[in-house]
């Protein structure tokens, strides 16, 4: 793939921690994180349009059945969470 020279600007105190845990490409890291991030935010707005169709089809869900699917997303992101760590 491509890739592109930019200037970004970058937290102090995340630099010093990325040379205190030891080499790293810093390119490299920087673009793995932004392409997690990036994929992130695709899934939440494909999701977002999936629930956005379902509530035109067939109205808006209950305050039970959201509070519902708010729990099951919780524990889905704490599992995939400790997958990660």
């Amino acid at each position: 793939m491509a890739k592109r020279k930019i200037t970004v600007t970058v937290d102090e105190a995340l630099l010093l921690t990325i040379e205190r845990l030891g080499p790293e490409n810093l390119s490299a890291l920087v673009n793995d994180a932004l392409a997690d991030r990036v994929d992130l935010l695709a899934r939440r707005a494909a999701l977002r349009g999936l629930l956005d169709h379902w509530a035109r089809a067939h109205g808006k869900p209950s305050e039970r059945m959201r509070l519902e699917a708010e729990a099951a997303f919780d524990e889905l992101d704490g599992a995939l969470s400790a997958d990660v760590a």
